[in-house]
């Protein structure tokens, strides 16, 4: 991070922990601890928290800090129901897209490939970490083959609290595998071209993981990650 500012590295740092689950939702974030933990001055960590606010991820408290967004069930069916709209109408463009551009093609067949010796192995960290470094790529790939550029802007600018919520729907032991299963799914009809295969598979896989999302913020003890339970 040499290259960085203060404030890019403070920010950074920040949003990492928060995506990540470290700085749990409702967290109150103090800008003098904040600014103790990162060596930096309070205009950094003022300039780190605006940045953060304008992307939904925190709320400004007066001028002595931040609280990391809250998740509530309102925010998380909001999402979903955006995002099965978007997503679905992306995975359709994208089916079309592979019957033309043979590099769109061998990007999802190469998914698909890992995605399926992945689903032949044992449980373990290196499976958990390669499995979610593939949801990436597969992600990646339908926002960069999206015809509609304004379709593609919009999907990306959701991620970050699509990654936020990620660590909560894989807290379910066995989600991880049906994740799996869905995502070979959604790979199989883009590959087959068939664009309403293509969406019909993605809005299942989004409205499962929704579905787990929601289990575990109405019973925050059954998931792995700290929950501000906020019904509104």
């Amino acid at each position: 991070m040499a290259g960085e500012s203060k404030s890019e590295q403070v920010y950074g740092q920040l949003r990492a922990n928060i995506l990540n689950g470290v700085l749990s939702p409702g967290q109150s974030l103090s800008a003098l601890d904040v600014g103790a933990r990162y060596s930096a001055s309070r205009t950094p960590v003022r300039q780190a928290f605006l940045r953060l606010e304008a992307e939904g991820l925190v709320s400004l408290v007066d001028r002595q800090g931040a609280r990391v967004a809250p998740i509530s069930i309102k925010s998380v069916r909001d999402l979903f129901e955006l995002r099965i709209l978007l997503e679905a109408a992306a995975a359709r463009m994208v089916a079309e897209a592979v019957t033309r551009d043979r590099a769109a093609r061998q990007q999802f067949e190469e998914v698909a490939e890992a995605l399926g010796a992945i689903a032949e192995e044992a449980p373990s960290d290196s499976r958990h970490d390669r499995f979610y470094a593939l949801t990436e790529t597969y992600d990646q790939a339908v926002i960069a083959h999206t015809r509609n550029a304004q379709l593609a802007r919009s999907i990306a600018e959701l991620r970050p609290h699509t990654e936020r919520l990620r660590n909560i729907a894989h807290s379910r032991p066995d989600r991880l595998d049906v994740s799996l299963a869905e995502h070979l799914t959604m790979c199989r009809a883009i590959l087959a071209g068939d664009g309403s295969a293509a969406a019909a598979a993605c809005a299942e896989h989004l409205t499962q993981t929704q579905k787990t999302i929601l289990d575990a913020v109405v019973d925050p003890h059954g998931s792995a990650v700290a929950i501000d339970l906020v019904t509104a």
